[in-house]
């Protein structure tokens, strides 16, 4: 929040994002203790996935009155959720005066954890600042695509998908914000896609992670084209 407040209005194409869904679903399952808002977290898991959902709901609204400063007019946010806190996280950043366009499938295209129904996907939510402009209109609401595994990052999203997303809510060349950026993944899809890109991460250990892997990305990059233009 104190980073985002630094940033000029109206600078965003798009913001994309993997907010901790605070669930309880994962190693924060001691959310269930009273009378706190953050449960400790476990070694190398990440802060603020123990939030209450009054916290979660109070927190994301105000994420989202930022987003909603930082954007252009006609500008998309896509925020990554799970199933269970899906209706809040959406009544939350619609209450910040953003249009809600769609609910979004990521098929993992194999199922995980669950009891009866194993889990196979997870959800991201659209919406614009007023009425959004895509650059594309062939993609659809159901993305295909294998996790991450061994990331980073525990819940490390794939280049490939952040890519796909982009290729609809932001021009080339445009601005994207990920407010918890985790270990940098959409910071290298912006890098690989040709846009540029805001990165907030809070744990310093991701940060620094994310630094890294951004500075490898910028590295591979510069080679290429050096290598075109010698060829």
């Amino acid at each position: 929040m104190e980073q985002m407040k630094k940033l000029p209005s109206e600078i965003l194409d798009a913001v994309i994002t993997d907010p901790p869904y605070c669930s309880g679903s994962r190693q924060e399952s001691g959310k269930g203790q009273r009378n706190r808002m953050t449960t400790t977290k476990s070694s190398r898991w990440f802060g603020g996935d123990g939030l209450s959902t009054q916290g979660f709901l109070w927190f994301m609204r105000q994420c989202a009155l930022e987003w909603n400063r930082l954007l252009k007019p006609g500008g998309h946010v896509l925020v990554f959720i799970d199933w269970r806190m899906m209706t809040y996280l959406a009544a939350a950043i619609e209450s910040a005066d953003f249009r809600y366009n769609s609910l979004l499938v990521w098929d993992k295209t194999y199922f995980t954890m669950g009891a009866c129904f194993r889990n196979q996907h997870e959800l991201i939510l659209h919406f614009s600042k007023g009425k959004g402009v895509p650059q594309r209109r062939d993609v659809g609401n159901v993305l295909s695509q294998k996790p991450v595994r061994n990331g980073q990052h525990p819940t490390e999203k794939p280049v490939d998908l952040i890519e796909r997303l982009l290729s609809v809510v932001c021009p080339k060349h445009g601005l994207v914000l990920d407010s918890f950026a985790g270990s940098g993944t959409t910071g290298v899809a912006c890098l690989r896609s040709g846009r540029h890109y805001v990165l907030i991460e809070r744990d310093p250990y991701y940060a620094e992670v994310a630094r890294g892997r951004l500075q490898r990305e910028e590295e591979m990059k510069h080679s290429q084209e050096e290598g075109v233009r010698k060829s």
